[in-house]
């Protein structure tokens, strides 16, 4: 996958054009998020065609492996870092297996960032 081509060639020219762009690196072992080329090529193209960047931080499993879910780095080069390291706190019973929640889990995160996209403050802090 050409991040920057998808971007540049699709998203670009949708229409309506989104307002935002929001993405992540999820729990894959193959994972191009960690080149800082990558990257900076990924927010510099969705800030050409004036789109705003959120980069979803990955939720913890509830097994958790010793690596960076986080990827800090994509959080300091997007527009906005929407973080979810809270749901490394997330209770076992509310998981369906070891990496996937319970359906109010994920509404929780949704509602949380609409509301974030849907604020203001946010919009105030990307113009």
């Amino acid at each position: 996958l050409n991040w920057t081509e998808v971007i540049e060639d699709f998203v670009c020219k949708m229409m309506p054009r989104p307002a935002f762009f929001v993405f992540n690196s999820g729990l894959w072992a193959d994972d191009e998020l960690v080149e800082v080329d990558v990257q900076t090529k990924i927010v510099q193209s969705l800030s050409n065609c004036n789109i705003i960047s959120v980069y979803k931080t990955t939720t913890i499993p509830m097994i958790d492996e010793p690596k960076n879910h986080n990827r800090d780095e994509m959080c300091q080069l997007a527009d906005i870092c929407y973080n979810v390291s809270w749901t490394g706190l997330v209770t076992p019973d509310k998981h369906a297996d070891n990496v996937h929640f319970t359906p109010p889990i994920y509404s929780m995160l949704n509602i949380h960032l609409l509301s974030m996209l849907a604020s203001g403050e946010v919009l105030a802090v990307n113009s």
